[in-house]
């Protein structure tokens, strides 16, 4: 198979797995968050090691899939400040590069624990307001479809029109041009998308949020190519060949997921979630 068929292939498995997660009940999206949070964990964790930074792996993945465990399960606010006194007496008897363990271990509590079990977050607080299953799946799948339009648009017009370079020594690919394209791409895409789903929600509000979403997509695909760009790896792994590793296809969706998740919030409590 070609490259590109490969791609296609993983793509469409990946999709059709997520999409009945998000489609059933919640345990199918906690399920999804464990197994995502712990492959993307330890990937980053690899790449800390090729800079010499050592943290216990079984911890750190312990510590982060702690965040959708609480949430299911329930949990108050002190549970989850355990989490980082943990990581503080861990670098305390580790005695090895503390001021180092600590700030990536809370960076990492905070990128691969906290951020991607927003969409449990995301999918409980749908499925509380006993709408149909289809139109409960659509509002899920927002920031997931809505993600990767703004990066295909980004790619395609980047790669048509593009002159100028975005981020050079992050990402040499991207341009401004496939920049700029991707955030009136999207904010279309954004306006027709919510519009449809949520009829109250004004033609400006939605304009704003998908420049936001789009701005928030792209920030988070930059963040991990800086991160793979100083550890000098083209991806964080290749469990999924062409796609790259389970961080790379949650790089951009950690920003979007809960953006989308905090809007959803804020909506509710103007007009409610109708």
């Amino acid at each position: 198979m070609s490259k590109l068929a490969k791609r296609v292939v993983v793509g469409a498995i990946l999709g059709v797995v997520v999409g009945i997660a998000l489609f059933v009940h919640p345990i199918a999206v906690f399920i999804i968050s464990l197994i995502w949070i712990t492959f993307a964990t330890n990937e980053f964790l690899r790449m800390l090691e090729i800079k010499q930074i050592f943290i216990n792996r079984f911890l750190m993945i312990g510590l982060n899939l702690l965040f959708p465990v609480m949430f299911y399960f329930g949990g108050g606010i002190t549970l989850y400040l355990i989490l980082p006194v943990v990581l503080f007496l861990y670098a305390l008897i580790k005695r090895d590069k503390y001021y180092l363990v600590v700030p990536f271990g809370l960076f990492l509590l905070f990128y691969l624990g906290f951020l991607p079990a927003h969409l449990l977050f995301l999918k409980k607080l749908v499925w509380a307001q006993n709408f149909s299953l289809f139109r409960s799946f659509f509002i899920v799948f927002f920031p997931l479809i809505f993600t990767w339009v703004n990066d295909t648009a980004a790619y395609f017009i980047g790669s048509t029109i593009g002159r100028h370079k975005l981020a050079t020594k992050i990402s040499p690919n991207k341009t401004i041009e496939g920049f700029i394209g991707s955030i009136l791409v999207s904010i279309i895409f954004s306006l027709i998308y919510l519009r449809t789903l949520f009829p109250a929600v004004t033609i400006l509000t939605s304009v704003i949020m998908g420049l936001i979403l789009s701005a928030a997509a792209q920030l988070g695909d930059l963040a991990e190519s800086g991160f793979k760009r100083d550890v000098e790896l083209k991806d964080s792994s290749k469990i999924f060949g062409e796609h790259g590793g389970f961080l790379d296809r949650i790089d951009s969706l950690l920003f979007t997921i809960p953006v989308f998740y905090y809007f959803l919030l804020y909506f509710a409590k103007i007009s409610g979630l109708r």
